[in-house]
């Protein structure tokens, strides 16, 4: 009764300066363990400085410091935003920083929600060993399925993506097992550490599970890694080929630069001959191609020349009984220049590629001005070689995993990632976004190469090792031989089932606890 009486009171007492500090060192320290800083030794470990402010707090109380939490690590995570909107968008430099923090505000709100409900948690007599991992992946589900797109940009889970033997397990969960495991981590060794939470004392017997988990997770890599390597020599390679022309944004839809980038494009085809698949970034053909005949001509030429398949993005347009219809396409050329197929993109980018709610966010322009907003594909569109179906994803379609999972429940053998990462300039983002696309080869169990304008260019194996990657704002042309693996696992058939595990737990777990006080 005593110690109940004593939390209690001390939930009462005001936040200190350490508690507000020790929030915001959780989220630099937690951005830091993300690209380009890579500081991954910091992801077991980061959470700790929260975990210590939110000991005996009361929901409401962390719910404002997992807040500031959320805003250090988003500002830190996200800064780029602020680039993106100044230099393209042409925003000043304040209200640039001021839609940086919007962002960075309403997604520190799931952040909120997490120390919140871990307190609450606390205070029926639940545990945050469960509760913790399991709550912080029912909110990165919420955040990534959000209406109007949703953003999953650098789930905790992408974090671990340069050590595969800790990333295997996304082949049954997707990269929310991943972030699981991650916050797992950090409450096990905290608790380890101190021995309680609140009111909550912690016991060597509570470790156990935890432990047994994760050591099934280092196993499960280990034996994954080594099956997918004899699964690689047991079935047939594919060459292919991948360019990063290194057109700046500023010149990119200049019709006067359009010779140029043709003619760059011309000379990286021309040093990956040899390959069976060549492909080059998104809008690599700043022009409708189709309908411009000139230009039209001489991609067909090149392809031509290559001896090769050739896929490349251009936007497209349409008249249809709607009216006009513009794509972010991506076209795949047979060796005779004919058209194969194409693909149009479907999660299109919010204020790149249309303006959502623009009634209230009027003082934001949209990037690409010349064009209209882009009509949406077709979810699961494969397009299809002599050998087999490939997916593409266009741009950031690479951090939505469902994308990718349809494209290989329709036999997809490869996914093929064109982008055009420009706008980023020299900020992480180019290194994040190329992070993310890791997971979706272990999810898939098939190889992922890719195309980007200004990099980062890549080859990825189906086990997650990263086989090449291209500098930053530099031109290049790479061929590799990569697997042609029918693809598929587990977490393609049945999808987030494992996310739907953990929002279950999340409610269930505090609500069957026992009470310790009110």
């Amino acid at each position: 009764m005593f110690h109940a009486h004593f939390s209690l009171f001390r939930s009462r007492a005001r936040l200190s300066l350490g508690h507000w500090l020790a929030c915001m060192l959780s989220g630099l320290a937690l951005a830091a363990a993300f690209p380009k800083w890579d500081q991954t030794y910091l992801l077991p470990v980061a959470l700790w400085p929260l975990f210590y402010a939110l000991q005996d707090q009361s929901p409401g109380r962390a719910f404002r410091l997992g807040y500031v939490f959320g805003l250090a690590f988003y500002s830190g995570l996200l800064y780029w935003i602020a680039y993106v909107t100044h230099v393209f968008g042409r925003l000043p430099l304040p209200l640039a920083v001021a839609v940086m923090l919007l962002l960075a505000g309403f997604l520190s709100l799931y952040r909120a929600l997490w120390a919140a409900g871990v307190a609450w948690a606390a205070r029926r007599g639940a545990s945050p060993l469960w509760v913790a991992p399991a709550l912080w992946v029912a909110l990165e589900y919420l955040q990534a399925n959000f209406p109007f797109g949703g953003f999953p940009w650098e789930l905790l889970g992408y974090g671990l993506y340069r050590y595969p033997m800790l990333l295997q397990v996304a082949d049954l969960t997707g990269v929310y097992g991943l972030s699981f495991m991650v916050v797992l981590v950090n409450v096990l060794l905290f608790l380890m550490t101190t021995r309680r939470f609140g009111p909550l004392k912690h016991t060597m017997r509570q470790e156990a599970l935890p432990l047994l988990l994760i050591m099934f997770c280092v196993g499960y890599g280990a034996n994954r890694l080594a099956a997918v390597k004899q699964m690689v020599k047991s079935h047939p390679q594919i060459k292919v080929a991948v360019t990063q022309g290194n057109i700046k944004q500023g010149e990119k839809w200049n019709p006067k630069m359009v010779d140029f980038t043709l003619k760059r494009y011309a000379e990286l085809t021309e040093k990956s001959r040899g390959a069976r698949l060549i492909i080059w970034p998104e809008t690599a053909a700043p022009f409708f191609y189709l309908r411009t005949p000139d230009f039209t001509a001489k991609v067909q030429k090149i392809a031509q020349k290559s001896g090769a398949y050739l896929l490349f993005g251009a936007p497209a347009w349409e008249l249809t009984q709607k009216g006009e219809r513009y794509f972010n396409r991506a076209y795949l050329l047979t060796p005779k220049a004919e058209v194969a197929g194409y693909y149009d993109k479907v999660h299109l980018v919010p204020y790149g590629e249309y303006v959502p709610l623009q009634r209230i966010f009027f003082f934001i322009p949209k990037m690409v001005p010349m064009i209209g907003d882009f009509a949406r594909g077709r979810v699961g569109a494969t397009l299809s070689l002599p050998e087999g179906p490939v997916g593409v994803l266009i741009c950031f379609e690479s951090i939505f995993p469902y994308l990718a999972r349809a494209q290989i429940n329709n036999g997809a053998r490869l996914l093929i990632n064109i982008t055009n990462d420009a706008w980023f300039g020299e900020t992480s983002a180019p290194y994040q976004h190329m992070s993310m696309a890791v997971v979706r080869a272990v999810e898939g169990r098939v190889a992922v190469a890719r195309a980007a304008n200004t990099g980062i260019s890549a080859f990825i194996a189906p086990d997650g090792r990263i086989l090449w990657t291209s500098g930053l704002n530099v031109a290049a042309a790479r061929t590799m031989e990569l697997p042609w693996l029918p693809g598929g696992s587990l977490y393609t058939r049945f999808g987030d089932v494992f996310a739907w595990v953990c929002i279950l737990l999340a409610v269930v777990v505090p609500l069957t606890a026992r009470r310790r006080y009110s």
